[in-house]
């Protein structure tokens, strides 16, 4: 907890140094701080029961670096995306001791990202499409419920804690007024992204990088690459 912190600490000396101290960047700063403080203060502590492991939707909020390759003047920011997970089981655990733990499966994110430019300002939206896989993960669980509705079984649990590995292509539009000389950007891309997501009950914490495979700016080495550390929570 000390370390995160001397983290956001930095964060936001770093910040000040690049002159991005303006009065709305100092309050945005503020409450992402407050808030990314808060999630992690939750996730260590937050017990009560919940159902639904590996079928979560949830939203994500952090921070970005990096930009435009070859590119001077960049500095990441803020990131927030919001996520739907698509988990498949082990049946075979599932039948000999009842509990389900996930393996791998999809997730899908709609994510934005905000970059200070010294020419001006940089959103990026990208939609990724992510295969996970279960690296290790540990369970317990509370009870099971019949739902005569939906004839399904709902797993209740106190404790859930899981480590992912993912990775995935990635479309991308980019909205930004710098130019190249006056070469103006091209707005859509495709690209790659991959991460570890380390979950801590309804919790997330999700490290990644992304790169676009298509160049920014024509002709030239000019590619959008960057990563992010980011705080989830599912609903």
């Amino acid at each position: 907890m000390f370390l995160l912190f001397y983290l956001l600490e930095f964060l936001t000396k770093k910040m000040k140094m690049k002159n991005y101290d303006t009065p709305f960047i100092r309050l945005l700063s503020k409450r992402v701080l407050k808030v990314s403080v808060l999630c992690l203060a939750v996730m260590f502590s937050y017990q009560i029961a919940f159902s639904q492991v590996g079928k979560s939707t949830g939203l994500e909020l952090g921070f970005c670096s990096g930009g435009i390759t070859n590119m001077q003047g960049q500095n990441g920011l803020f990131t927030g995306a919001i996520f739907k997970e698509f988990m498949k089981y082990n049946k075979k655990k599932v039948n000999k001791t009842g509990v389900l733990v996930p393996t791998y499966g999809l997730e899908l994110k709609l994510n934005w990202s905000y970059y200070s430019i010294n020419a001006g300002g940089m959103n990026l939206y990208t939609l990724p499409a992510t295969i996970k896989f279960n690296l290790g993960s540990h369970m317990v669980e509370q009870s099971v419920v019949y739902n005569q509705k939906t004839n399904t079984r709902v797993h209740n649990y106190t404790s859930f804690r899981a480590i992912y590995l993912y990775v995935g292509p990635e479309a991308g539009y980019l909205s930004t007024n710098i130019k190249e000389g006056n070469v103006a950007a091209t707005q859509e891309f495709g690209g790659v992204v991959g991460g570890v997501q380390i979950w801590l009950n309804r919790f997330k914490i999700d490290i990644y990088g992304q790169r676009s495979l298509t160049p920014v700016f024509k002709p030239g080495n000019y590619y959008l690459q960057g990563g992010a550390v980011a705080f989830g929570f599912a609903f």
